[in-house]
């Protein structure tokens, strides 16, 4: 690991180490002090002997006891240490300073972790195959050791061959003594992967990472992005035998695939009443749809936004009105736009006309979430405007009129919540009031009722068959007793009996799902258009977690939610990811996002990327061609301090001047890094601050090269993890199979049948989705009876909305007086339309059972009363907008005509 990088220091640079130094300087002082006792020796014997009688001398001896003999005066003993002393440190002073290392990482001081670093700071799982216990986690590093049961499973392997294949297995014999070991970091950490095209990110990091998790005795929920199909096809086999519950999101051929409704969550959060979470996730779904930062002008995808957002709750709420929710659909949608937005209605006797889908809107009530959201189309009257904005809508809408996709999410086959909470409760009691729920094995849960009546517990506890629940109101008022029967271990579904009921107490449903889920999303390498379908669904299902972890005790999932996203770079942009990575740790869900380079995250997410990559707590780079994306790593990897030696002198002389300094190095260098190896990777984890003994360690980047270099998935996972398969062996049942996607079309203005002449129509109010009433233009020489053109008609002159059956009126008693500016409020209503006789057959068909008096008596009220009478009808909703506005606009008229005749300017 870091032994190949981390440079070794000089054999210089030992003689300075003090274990070195101690021992040497020891000698020495022993050599000096035994020298000049032994020259001190000689010289007392030289004196004795030679000198004491120059004519006689002594024979003088000298021998190796004279180095260890202590025959002299104290005083001089202490000077020979003194000069021993003085020597030795002097000696020594001299060899550490001119051979100390000069790197005292003065200028940095990163390094690349250990090996032994390494294996006392992560968790370390058999390489393949064998369970283990505990969470699972991504895979760090590497390594090999010696592992007896290998080895006497391969003796027993060779004690069985015979002939050839003895000497084969004899052969294995050297290899099969070592067993992989692979570290984990099961911690609560995301991961961001680097790894361009062609790098094997996915035989060393995804399908090693999905088969350590799988293998976990607490095994999480998966959700993989899997472009092609491939990774499906390889771990479907393996991940069932291991008790995953496999679903496909497959966007290649949706009609193999789970159904899954974009609209589902919005659905029932309108139906509950929940206004404020259905306008948030529409938001979100539209976020996916249109959201761009690198577009030069936002106004027109924002408007595409809320023209989506109200598009959408318009048709979830006209279909529930009209309990039709089985049409409920993104491609209900799309049609509502591509119908009524190129659609024009005549509205008035000069042939003005209408956009449909603003009338629609407009017939919406003021309090209409659907009506607010279609502000910003509404105020774009302008005919390139607004056409813009609906091009823009529709645009991406377009890929859910395509028939296979338009069938996928027509239905809802998957229930994202159990994906993180397996086990739930739900019942009925006293609105308000707090609900305690007692499990077999003792322990107690609480929930409080909303306002009516309805609570819900997503629950941990085991609960097995014949076992049962207590479920009881606060201070014991009511009690509930369950036993559970039957439970389906592949679907959840729980069937239970009551022991004990009391009435206003109940439990409606119990579901025990107990297996982890495996979501496999196959998108299309070669189109990227509805790539956005998984990215709605990751904001969807991480949505729907997070509020029921907000609700759970500790605030966490109960089982672990993994995201591994593979090329989330050509993923269109998650809403809010850079908040969403920031606080899922805390909810139980990993995120690991797998790259081509950092550019694409930049890319896609503008300022918050930086946001996203900040909070991956562990960054595995294995191989990239971007320039910066290399230069990043290495700048984050840090430096080194580096022994520098520059040499000078003449280019022929053997005289050269040495001299040492230091400097600082990049631990890898761009280049470096886009020249790895197959199987090499760094690892940069600057949030794992604690060993496996919770001690406190510096997070040093790893290296996996030499001995901890990554395997391939084909060298060691061949046999659980097989690429051969294909996607086509493989059968997924859907619930859109034989769906119809033109029985999802939803009729806004559905026609009306015309009644019988002579017989009056009962006038009904106009809501949302009925017919928008006719527009009449009458004519000055014969009146005619009005009749509604449908929008799908083309009405080539104003009078063809008109009928030809006269008019009946009431009989006038006396000779109308001319119509001025100054009788008309006085006028009665029949004298004032004497002239547009035909609108009375509109009030007639549609106005009298709300006015509720005789034609007649409306005709002899005067104008004054008539308006008022008008405007009660109109703002109560008795009447709708469209009857208002053609009566309305012939009062209009009629006072125009006044005002140019008399020459009055001012309006009245």
């Amino acid at each position: 690991m870091s032994e190949s990088v981390n440079p070794k220091p000089p054999m210089k640079y030992k003689l300075a180490e003090w274990k070195v130094l101690i021992p040497m300087s020891t000698f020495l002082f022993g050599g000096i002090f035994l020298i000049v006792n032994f020259l001190g020796n000689v010289i007392v014997e030289l004196v004795k002997t030679t000198f004491s009688d120059l004519l006689h001398p002594k024979p003088f001896h000298i021998g190796i006891e004279d180095l260890y003999t202590f025959q002299h005066p104290l005083l001089l003993y202490l000077v020979i240490f003194l000069i021993a002393s003085v020597c030795t440190m002097q000696f020594t002073y001299k060899i550490r300073s001119s051979f100390k290392d000069l790197n005292q990482n003065q200028k940095d001081s990163s390094r690349f972790a250990t090996l032994d670093e390494v294996k006392q700071q992560y968790r370390s799982i058999p390489e393949k195959t064998e369970r283990y216990e505990g969470k699972g986690g991504v895979v760090i590093s590497r390594y090999d050791e010696i592992s007896v049961k290998s080895i006497l499973r391969q003796v027993k392997k060779v004690m069985d061959a015979k002939g050839m294949e003895k000497w084969q297995e004899i052969k294995k014999l050297k290899d099969s003594a070592k067993a992989g070991r692979l570290l984990i970091d099961d911690g609560a950490v995301s991961n961001l992967i680097i790894g361009t095209t062609r790098s094997g990110k996915g035989e060393t990091y995804v399908f090693p990472t999905i088969d350590a998790y799988s293998r976990a005795e607490i095994q999480p929920s998966l959700i993989v992005n899997d472009p092609k199909g491939e990774l499906l096809a390889a771990s479907k086999k393996t991940l069932e035998k291991r008790g995953f519950h496999i679903e496909v999101l497959n966007l290649i051929n949706p009609l193999e695939s789970m159904s899954y409704n974009l609209l589902q969550l919005i659905k029932d959060a309108y139906k509950q009443g929940d206004t404020a979470t259905a306008q948030t996730l529409c938001n979100t779904l539209a976020f996916s749809l249109y959201y761009n930062p690198n577009v030069k002008d936002p106004f027109w995808n924002n408007s595409a936004m809320s023209l989506c957002n109200a598009l959408i709750l318009a048709v979830i709420d006209k279909c529930i009105q009209e309990k039709t929710e089985d049409k409920i659909s993104m491609y209900a949608v799309a049609n509502m736009l591509s119908e009524l937005g190129s659609k024009e209605i005549v509205i008035d006797a000069k042939g003005n006309t209408q956009n449909a889908l603003d009338i629609y809107f407009e017939m919406l009530p003021a309090e209409s979430v659907a009506k607010m959201q279609y502000a910003t189309s509404s105020f774009a009257k302008g005919g390139t405007t607004r056409g813009s904005i609906f091009s823009t809508t529709m645009s991406k809408l377009s890929i859910f009129t395509f028939d296979g996709i338009a069938k996928m999410t027509s239905r809802n086959s998957i229930d994202l919540k159990r994906i993180g909470f397996g086990k739930s409760l739900q019942g009925k009691g006293t609105p308000r009031v707090r609900v305690q729920i007692i499990f077999p094995d003792g322990s107690k849960e609480s929930v409080k009722t909303d306002t009516e009546g309805r609570f819900e517990l997503n629950f941990k506890q085991s609960v097995k068959k014949g076992q049962r629940i207590h479920v009881m109101e606060s201070k014991k008022k009511k009690k509930t007793i369950i036993e559970i029967q039957t439970v389906n271990k592949d679907t959840g579904k729980t069937t239970f009996k009551v022991v004990e009921k009391q009435d206003g107490l109940q439990i409606d449903s119990i579901v025990i799902f107990e297996k982890p889920i495996a979501v496999f999303m196959i998108v299309p390498d070669y189109d990227s258009s509805n790539h956005v379908i998984a990215s709605i669904f990751i904001r969807q299902l991480y949505f729907v977690l997070s509020k029921y972890a907000g609700l759970a005790r500790g605030g966490k999932c109960h089982r672990e939610v993994v995201f591994l996203l593979d090329e989330y770079g050509n993923m269109p942009p998650i809403d809010d990811m850079g908040n969403i990575v920031t606080v899922c740790l805390g909810r139980n869900i990993r995120f690991n996002l797998i790259v081509q380079a950092l550019p694409q995250l930049k890319m896609k997410y503008g300022d918050a990327s930086t946001t996203i990559q900040d909070n991956c707590g562990n960054q595995i780079y294995i191989q990239s061609g971007n320039k910066e994306t290399a230069k990043e790593i290495s700048e984050k990897l840090g430096n080194q301090t580096i022994n520098s030696l520059s040499r000078s002198g003449k280019g022929l002389s053997i005289d050269k001047s040495k001299t040492e300094g230091i400097d600082t190095k990049p631990l890898l260098t761009p280049t470096e890094l886009m020249r790895f190896q197959e199987g090499e990777s760094a690892v940069i984890r600057f949030m794992k601050r604690r060993d496996n003994k919770f001690e406190k360690i510096e997070p040093f980047p790893i290296l996996n090269r030499g001995k901890t270099v990554m395997k391939y998935r084909w060298e060691y996972l061949g046999d659980d993890f097989d690429t051969d398969q294909s996607i086509l062996d493989i059968d997924i049942r859907s619930l859109h199979e034989y769906v119809n996607p033109r029985d999802l079309i939803i009729d806004f203005f559905p026609k009306q049948e015309e009644e019988p002449t002579g017989q009056q129509e009962e006038p009904k109010q106009i809501v949302p989705g009925s017919e928008p009433e006719p527009v009449p233009t009458p004519s000055e020489e014969e009146p005619e009876e009005p009749q509604f053109a449908d929008i799908d008609e083309e009405i080539e002159t104003p009078e063809e909305a008109y009928s030809s059956e006269p008019v009946v009126v009431a009989e006038s008693a006396h000779v109308f007086e001319p119509l001025t500016l100054k009788n008309w409020e006085q006028k009665t209503a029949e004298e004032f339309f004497e002239t547009h006789r035909s609108i009375w057959n509109v009030i007639e068909k549609k106005c009298m059972k709300q006015w509720n008096r005789p034609l007649a008596d409306i005709q002899a009220s005067t104008m004054e009363s008539f308006i008022d009478d008008l405007k009660v009808l109109v703002t109560t909703g008795q009447i709708d907008k469209n009857t208002y506005r053609l009566i309305n606009g012939k009062y209009g008229e009629i006072m125009d005509s006044l005002l140019e005749k008399e020459g009055v300017k001012e309006e009245v």
